[in-house]
């Protein structure tokens, strides 16, 4: 899943951006009008998903940015607006140019993906791709498969899912009691060394695509770098 993030507010747009990349959500964050409309510009081919759109912004109002995407770009990324509660009546307004939702500013991170879930359905598309792609590079989720060049991998469940939230959050890091939360949670027997012998495992077998690393960030965690 694919997210433009468009929020001013430095706290609030950090926030949400870690929450939905917790997600497994590739996000991009723009904090006013002219930097959301360049990233969807240079975003044109693949698209967004889901664009998240505060409705008072500096530059360009929220509600020109959806009139711009809907009319001029022809965007059929869902448009999800972020209010406050006194803009509620122009929010409903803009449903009727083109926006799918609004919420309520302060939102709880289970309701926006709520939402997130229903308009993504709406769409076409689940709230995660079961093929998700980064340049050259393809994984699958149903098969568990990473694809470089016409070259597959085929890798075990959790290595998989390791791979995948490594993937997906690409250049960030991730700290190593995140990625021990979201993947072992149902094993709560399971200690911290199993993480590091799946990194081990997968290290090893990510070596036939040499422009793929996994890399520690020594007392934090891990990220993954993808070189030319």
């Amino acid at each position: 899943m694919k997210i433009l993030l468009v929020e001013d507010d430095a706290k609030l747009g950090q926030t949400t951006k870690e929450l939905l990349e917790y997600e497994h959500c590739a996000v991009d964050w723009a904090e006013d009008g002219n930097e959301a409309v360049a990233f969807v510009k240079e975003n044109m081919d693949a698209g967004y998903d889901v664009i998240l759109l505060d409705w008072m912004l500096p530059e360009i109002s929220g509600i020109e940015i959806c009139r711009l995407l809907r009319q001029k770009y022809k965007i059929q990324s869902g448009i999800i607006f972020v209010t406050a509660k006194g803009e509620v009546d122009d929010c409903v307004r803009a449903l009727d140019m083109g926006a799918d939702d609004f919420i309520v500013k302060p939102f709880k991170i289970k309701e926006l993906i709520a939402r997130i879930n229903a308009v993504s359905r709406r769409k076409g598309k689940p709230f995660v791709d079961k093929v998700y792609s980064r340049g050259a590079i393809v994984i699958n989720k149903d098969l568990h498969i990473v694809c470089c060049h016409g070259c597959e991998l085929q890798l075990r469940k959790k290595e998989f899912a390791l791979f995948e939230m490594l993937f997906v959050n690409l250049n960030n890091i991730l700290t190593r009691a995140t990625i021990f939360e979201k993947i072992w949670s149902d094993k709560l027997d399971t200690n911290m060394e199993s993480l590091d012998s799946h990194i081990y495992t997968l290290r090893k077998k990510l070596k036939i695509f040499p422009q793929i690393q996994i890399k520690l960030v020594k007392n934090i965690g891990y990220k993954m770098e993808i070189g030319q």
